[in-house]
């Protein structure tokens, strides 16, 4: 197999975890961690870790290749997924064979959050549809505080609380043709 970043290097044995068996690129350092592997894995090693906040898990520098790869294993193209939840990094998986590409330090990033057990929640549509909605949400809000400034933002924060908040909020809703 030949690392699907630098498309000339060999993939080799590596164990990541202790039961855990990846090919690694022996120049990029990332791996190819099989989706029977990762199962294999998932099943011995029992219940899910908790998840740990971006806070409390530290900071560790990953730089996500994006360019297009294709599956060491079948040659499928990888399809890229984000992983949020406070990490600025994507994976990228098979659709085919359901195999997993690492770039290095993101399998240690997301042991550090808590992650690396639950690997698969991450392409999962419920998932990717959280994500999207908070992207979303962060447009909006730096949307209104530009258009209101950061004074008049959080005032319309204020008013907005006080009116979810109000017994009446219907009809102060209605009065205000919201």
């Amino acid at each position: 197999m030949l690392c699907p970043v630098c498309k000339n290097y060999s993939l080799t044995h590596h164990e990541v975890e202790s039961g855990l068996s990846s090919q690694q690129c022996s120049h990029c350092k990332g791996q190819w961690i099989a989706s029977y592997q990762y199962w294999k894995w998932r099943d011995v090693s029992g219940k899910s870790l908790s998840e740990k906040p971006a806070s409390e898990s530290g900071e560790c520098k990953v730089n996500d290749s994006t360019n297009a790869k294709l599956c060491p294993e079948c040659g499928h193209f990888l399809r890229h997924y984000p992983v949020g939840h406070g990490m600025s990094f994507g994976l990228d998986r098979c659709g085919n064979c359901g195999g997993t590409w690492f770039d290095v330090q993101e399998w240690e990033v997301l042991k550090r959050h808590g992650l690396h057990d639950d690997v698969h929640k991450i392409f999962s549509e419920i998932w990717q549809k959280q994500l999207r909605d908070e992207e979303h949400q962060a447009a909006m809000k730096a949307f209104y505080k530009d258009k209101f400034g950061d004074d008049g933002y959080r005032k319309a924060q204020e008013v907005k609380g006080w009116i979810d908040t109000h017994p009446h909020k219907q009809e102060l809703r209605a009065f205000l043709g919201l």
